[in-house]
């Protein structure tokens, strides 16, 4: 199924780039989304997504300072590419293919924005997991820091890492779940004690526990369809014995579409 950019593109969400960061990630939550375009005097001037916000508040530059700390604009992108409404949805399409962008701010009347989740409600996937999976991933322990978890996610371009432990999968740890569990952290957690507290801020007491799972077999299309009904970014594929063999993002179906 395919339609018109502008009928399919949701009203934009946006952020004036001089609020505090962690309004930003109150908006993520209450809105269920990953990214904010950024605007100055009503103009769009940048995005922000949950990545830029966990490369900022995670860093050790700004160890000690609470998120609300920060103002938007000092981790925004700046100058993002855009696309005007009337483009065709395959040109669109292939942007996402090309350029691994997440999401794209369409000029229109209201601004709105095209993510690869809505690419996924309106463009079919052909084939199976076990042909686009990936196929190298991380493993975390329940007792792993945070902020490793963080650099594993950010320094491999990951959406998420399975938490594994004698045989069984306990959850995922998203980069959602860093965002909003450092937010917390750092603002709950007084400037003198973080350093000291973060040895002791381990994955078990962020990771996402209630989650999906895709088989090989499984068609891209029933697991795009769960991703949407589910917004998830990515599930963990297990083998015949219920091992993980390779995890499955909205990249990968995205980059199977035609």
């Amino acid at each position: 199924m395919k339609g018109e950019l502008k009928d399919i593109a949701p009203k934009a969400v946006t952020i004036d780039k001089d609020r505090r960061l962690s309004y930003a990630i109150e908006m993520m939550e209450k809105h269920n989304i990953a990214r904010l375009p950024v605007t100055e005097d009503g103009e769009l001037v940048g995005i922000i997504t949950e990545r830029d916000i966990v490369e900022k508040i995670g860093s050790s530059r700004s160890l000690n300072f609470r998120t609300s700390s920060f103002h938007v604009s000092s981790c925004m992108t700046s100058e993002p590419v855009c696309v005007d409404a009337n483009t065709p949805m395959d040109e669109v399409l292939h942007l996402f293919q090309t350029e691994q962008f997440s999401g794209l701010p369409v000029l229109d009347d209201p601004l709105r924005i095209i993510t690869k989740t809505d690419m996924l409600r309106h463009f079919a996937a052909p084939g199976y997991v076990s042909e686009n999976m990936e196929a190298k991933f991380f493993i975390l322990r329940p007792e792993d820091r945070v902020v490793h978890a963080r650099r594993v996610l950010l320094d491999n371009n990951l959406h998420s890492l399975p938490v594994w432990e004698s045989g069984e999968l306990l959850g995922l740890v998203t980069i959602q779940d860093i965002v909003f569990g450092l937010n917390e952290f750092r603002e709950k957690t007084p400037g003198k004690y973080m350093e000291s507290r973060l040895k002791d801020f381990t994955v078990d007491l962020i990771m996402t526990r209630d989650i999906r799972t895709a088989k090989l077999e499984d068609s891209l299309n029933d697991v795009k369809a769960a991703m949407v009904a589910d917004n998830f970014s990515s599930m963990p594929v297990l083998n015949y014995d219920d091992h993980i063999v390779g995890i499955i993002s909205k990249d990968e179906i995205v980059n199977a579409m035609e």
